[in-house]
């Protein structure tokens, strides 16, 4: 027969493994939703697992989301933050924090891979904006509550108009890594990278060659307005053509590849 405190012991052992098996069973809480999507977008997940995302799909921090060729699509984050992706984008959602009463420990964190996205920022952005970056291997953005725009000029969107218009101001281009392209809506943002860091406030427009060049302005809008989604329309279409996509119906499937 066992004495008293080996069954104690035995109980404790019990209870902490059953604790760490609940807690590994709870699903962590999703970052945004799919607020708007017009063809086919797709997500691959920390566990290696691919769904088809559909209006109202959950997103959680760690998901990597890649729209088709003509997909243009919207999330929306429980602070009020939310992307406007383009067709052919991919954006990983790096981390996500929000908390009414710990604005301390507010934070969204994302990076563009290729293609193109304007951004809104919402209570992140407003409580704390250390807390909100957007990053791509070219150059990191920090906001100062804003709406703004990036493209990622690479062989996926090199005939782009806002592409090729951007790159003729652009210095220092290295072959094989992309140029990062950018405008400001409203509010400001600050650009940097290993070159150095600029901001950039309302109405303007900037380049950066690489990741060792530094952020530099141009003359004027390479043409992202008709480039990238609408960050306000209802239906964020190209050029914000009165929100519409002219890309079809709504996309409303939703499955998991193994």
């Amino acid at each position: 027969m066992q004495t008293q405190p080996a069954l104690t012991r035995l109980i404790a052992v019990a209870t902490l493994f059953l604790a760490g098996q609940a807690a590994a069973q709870t699903p962590s809480p999703a970052a945004g939703r799919v607020s708007y999507l017009s063809g086919t977008m797709y997500v691959q997940t920390n566990d290696n697992k691919t769904r088809i995302l559909a209006r109202d799909s959950a997103i959680y921090s760690g998901d990597v989301i890649t729209t088709e060729k003509s997909t243009v699509a919207r999330i929306e984050f429980g602070d009020g933050s939310s992307l406007a992706l383009k067709p052919r984008s991919q954006v990983k959602i790096d981390g996500f924090a929000f908390d009414e009463a710990k604005p301390e420990k507010d934070s969204l964190l994302y990076s563009l891979v290729k293609g193109g996205l304007r951004a809104v920022t919402g209570l992140i952005g407003k409580r704390n904006r250390e807390g909100y970056r957007a990053s791509t291997v070219t150059a990191t953005i920090g906001i100062r509550g804003t709406r703004f725009g990036m493209l990622l000029c690479d062989e996926n969107s090199k005939d782009d108009p806002a592409c090729l218009k951007a790159l003729e101001e652009a210095k220092d281009r290295k072959a094989g890594e992309p140029a990062l392209v950018f405008d400001v809506e409203e509010g400001s943002i600050e650009v940097k990278n290993e070159g150095g860091s600029k901001t950039f406030e309302v109405g303007q427009a900037g380049v950066v060659s690489n990741s060792k060049s530094a952020p530099q302005s141009l003359p004027e809008n390479p043409g992202l307005d008709q480039s990238l989604p609408s960050s306000t329309a209802a239906r964020p279409g190209p050029a914000g053509m009165g929100g519409s996509t002219g890309l079809g119906s709504d996309s409303d499937a939703s499955c998991t590849v193994q």
